[in-house]
This record gives C-alpha cells, structure tokens and sequence, in this order.
C-alpha cells in the first residue's frame, strides 16, 4: 500500500512538472501581453463608477487598466493623460503620456510606454474614442464590440485589430503610426486588440 501511495505521488508530480513546461500550458496571449480584465474591470466617468459597457458612449482610456477612465471629450482624456491626441501621423507633438510605475499608490503596474491606438466610432476620427494602452480581449466588455470605424497608430505602436474575442478570426493591422480613417469591409467588425509593437 505504501509502494502504491508512493507511485501515484510520483505519477502526479510529473504530471504537473510536463503541464507546466514552456508551450504546453495553455497559449499565452498574442505578444505575451496578458489582458488583465478578469473580474476587476472598472470604468469611471467624471468621478463616478459606470458599467464599463457604457465606455462607448464617451471618450475614454485605458492607461489604468483593468481601470477605464471616461471622459464628455477627447480634450478631457488628453488633460488626464497628460498628453496631446496626434494631429497628423507622427506628429512630433504628440506626448506618449505617463504611466503609473510597479508600486504606485494605486497599484497599477504599466501596460505600454504609451498609448498605442486611438479607436474611433466614426470615419474619419469621428464620434466617441478609445485611447488604448493594453490589449484588450473583448471588446464588448467596453461597449466596444463591432463599433470601430477609424484607427490611428499613435507613438509607433502596431496595434491588430480582431473580428472575434480572445484575438482571432481575421484582423486589421496598422503599422508603425500608420491611420485608418476608413475601414471599409472591417467598419464595425472588430472584438479584440492588441498592440504587436517589439
């Protein structure tokens, strides 16, 4: 009886150590960039916790995510930010913003050095943004699901836009400051994003 304790203990060890190497577990995210939306998505609006759905309906970003701050414009969200919204792809005076270090007094730790995309709601950089820092793997959590409809690559970020959740079917992909201001066929198509910048 003692043998067979022994062998099952040693059966369940190499187990775990075969699940756990590197390229068994379960895939990583797109560019090893986790989303770290689990249960903890939070979206304030002028001061006031909202149903992160309701992102949509303002100007909004991500820079302390799981944690989404909304604003009435885009000039509130760059005020926050502390930056300017590119005018031109490049625009040399656009400001990558800040983000919070590992151990700040709210204990976000940073996404990217920057944003990396603006999405917007209408052609031509119309409507209601999205200024994102992180990947985001669904989109509708946001309010945001099929509701792209222009796309600027800001402070060289390549961000890739998905038609499904968790970063799959097909996607849209801009280069380095590249700008979108019409999708086309992928109008209102997108789930998911990720920046795919080295």
């Amino acid at each position: 009886m003692h043998q067979l304790i022994l062998r099952s203990s040693k059966v369940l060890l190499s187990l775990t150590m075969t699940l756990c190497l590197p390229g068994i577990a379960g895939a990583a995210s797109p560019s090893g960039t986790a989303d770290p939306q689990a249960n903890s998505l939070t979206a304030i609006y002028m001061g006031q916790t909202i149903d992160p759905r309701e992102a949509s309906h303002h100007f909004c970003h991500t820079r302390d995510y799981p944690v989404v701050r909304c604003f009435d414009s885009q000039a509130e969200v760059d005020a926050d930010l502390g930056w300017t919204e590119p005018q031109a792809p490049g625009d040399p005076s656009a400001g990558v913003g800040v983000t919070h270090p590992i151990g700040s007094a709210d204990g976000m730790s940073p996404q990217f050095s920057g944003a990396y995309t603006i999405a917007y709601r209408d052609i031509s950089y119309g409507g209601n943004a999205l200024t994102l820092y992180s990947a985001v793997s669904d989109l509708s959590a946001l309010g945001w699901n099929d509701s792209i409809s222009s796309i600027k690559s800001v402070n060289c970020g390549i961000p890739r836009y998905w038609t499904d959740a968790g970063y799959d079917g097909t996607y849209w992909q801009n280069g380095c400051n590249s700008w979108s201001p019409n999708l086309y066929a992928q109008n209102d198509t997108f789930s998911s994003v990720v920046n795919e910048a080295p």
